[in-house]
């Protein structure tokens, strides 16, 4: 039951703006539930029906079969056949739109769909689905159909990663705030992860990093350290990873960061910001401030060259009210030894008028 419900995953889009489609994540095959397993639109007006529930995943030519999403691995000019299964849950027939898109990098850094009308240049433009008609498949009452997908990478595809969906949608009219009719989108993408054959380069770069330091009146209270940058994909391998960061200061201090977020996986060329902030940094004059990124890629990837990598900035961490005393005691200091040595002149002068003259000592 747990496995039909997660196929129920289809997310509500207004127009053709893109987003972040759901992901698929099917298993083994049972019968559809007796009642609705759930609800993609909760209504969709007059011109669609209600409760419209529907799933999707890789399948074998008979039933699904387990896998998260579509993995590959392909040469230049290769062919690869495979099967995906939708799944009506509804008590009525549901006419589904089935069409492949590019992967693109959200602003969060995670995979995102654009709309139907985008045309896809790469994995999108490379899958095909057999469908009864045209962008169109009509699946009976709680049943399952089973469409065949076909790969077909170009003989100049480049090497490494890339990504795209098989997208599953049904389409609606539903009522607007005011009355209006607007189109409704509820799509499901089960993705597709393609690695051309040829050189791999996994790389994350940390880029942009910059830091500012924050301190207290107290002169000996510690402050803290503000830090943001971009972590990006370099390489040519869908890579994520697990992030630190820490400063060390000029006379030996380290203070450890907070506990980061994982970098989520990027698409070639993707990227994601994060800013954090370390506290209890003492103001040592001078502190470096350190990012440290461990890469990693998808679950059975094997990724060899993957390597550490680790970006600084140094800034300055002065305690200003410490800084002004000292300045105050140096000029006073300074001003008492001026002021004495200008005395000692006119006292040598009146000693020696006293001295009788003619005197020989």
């Amino acid at each position: 039951m747990r496995i039909l419900l997660s196929l129920v995953a289809g997310l509500v889009l207004v127009g053709a703006a893109p987003v972040a489609a759901a992901q698929a994540a099917p298993g083994a095959y049972a019968a559809p539930p007796k009642a609705t397993a759930g609800s993609a639109l909760a209504h969709t007006g007059a011109a669609g029906p209600a409760n419209a529930t529907f799933g999707a995943g890789p399948a074998s030519g008979t039933k699904l079969d387990g896998r998260p999403y579509f993995d590959y691995q392909a040469s230049p000019g290769g062919s690869i056949e495979d099967h995906i299964a939708i799944i009506n849950f509804a008590t009525h027939a549901q006419t589904l739109n089935v069409y492949p898109v590019d992967a693109v990098s959200g602003v969060n850094g995670a995979f995102t769909y654009p709309p139907r009308a985008v045309r896809p240049v790469q994995v999108g433009a490379w899958l095909s689905i057999g469908v009864i008609r045209a962008g169109e498949v009509t699946v009976a009452p709680r049943t399952v159909e089973i469409l065949p997908i076909y790969l077909h990478v170009p003989a100049n595809a480049s090497p490494g990663d890339h990504a795209g969906a098989v997208i599953v949608s049904l389409t609606a009219l539903v009522k607007g705030k005011h009355g209006q009719l607007v189109k409704f989108e509820q799509r499901i993408a089960t993705k597709v992860i393609i690695r051309v054959s040829g050189p791999l380069h996994p790389r994350l770069a940390i880029e942009n990093m910059r830091a500012s330091y924050a301190g207290h009146l107290d002169p000996f209270a510690s402050g803290g350290v503000s830090i943001t940058y971009t972590v990006r994909n370099t390489g040519n391998a869908i890579l994520g990873g697990t992030q630190r960061v820490s400063v060390h200061g000029l006379f030996g201090s380290t203070a450890a960061g907070p506990a980061l977020p994982a970098v989520p996986p990027l698409l070639p060329g993707g990227s994601i910001t994060f800013s954090t902030r370390v506290r209890g940094v003492p103001p040592e004059i001078s502190v470096t401030a350190t990012v440290r990124l461990s890469p990693g890629g998808l679950p059975g990837d094997i990724n060899a060259g993957i390597r550490v990598t680790t970006a600084s900035v140094t800034l300055w961490a002065i305690p200003w009210i410490l800084v002004v005393l000292v300045v105050i005691v140096v000029f006073v200091v300074v001003a008492l030894i001026w002021r004495r040595r200008r005395r000692s002149p006119a006292r040598s002068g009146v000693s020696a008028s006293r001295t009788p003259q003619g005197v020989k000592p």
